[in-house]
């Protein structure tokens, strides 16, 4: 059984998009959106949520992300996953970042997925409460075991599918 018919997630509830797994593949022939790219990360902009969804184990792992405040940073297309660091440090230096997965090139720096930046003395750029509201200066903001998850998930060459 295949779990991956996409369905527009602002149009339904995560309810039915489970619904949805158990239909036999003749019931639900619509294809998910990259599914020519099989193991793939889908950002939506508009829910500020990103899916993990992994072709070949029929598994979709999905949850609130903090995307960039400004709308030039993340535009709606296709990536690749370009290279990955386990960590590595905001472009001003201020800040360090764990699990960094980066899939596009901003104007000052790459931009990625990546846990709650952490700053020099101590204190997180936010809390986890706040995921899901866009307040990043570039970056995908996660909940440290979702980056790590993520990281784990993604090679370089994973399709990262940006959706509005």
């Amino acid at each position: 059984m295949n779990c991956f018919y996409y369905v527009p997630m602002r149009k339904i509830t995560i309810a039915l998009v489970v619904a949805l797994c158990w239909l036999p593949t003749s019931a639900a022939a619509i294809t998910m959106p990259g599914a020519e790219y099989g193991n793939r990360i889908i950002f939506d902009l508009s829910l500020q949520r990103v899916w993990l969804v992994n072709e070949s184990a029929g598994w979709v792992k999905s949850y609130l992300v903090s995307g960039s405040k400004y709308d030039y940073h993340h535009r709606p297309g296709t990536y690749k996953v370009f290279s990955k660091s386990r960590t590595t440090t905001s472009n001003l230096g201020n800040a360090t970042m764990n699990y960094m997965v980066r899939f596009d090139r901003g104007k000052t720096a790459n931009i990625g997925f990546h846990d709650i930046p952490k700053y020099k003395d101590g204190t997180f750029a936010q809390t986890e409460r706040q995921l899901g509201t866009p307040l990043s200066d570039g970056c995908v903001r996660q909940r440290l075991s979702n980056a790590k998850a993520l990281y784990e998930f993604a090679q370089v060459g994973t399709a990262v599918i940006v959706i509005p």
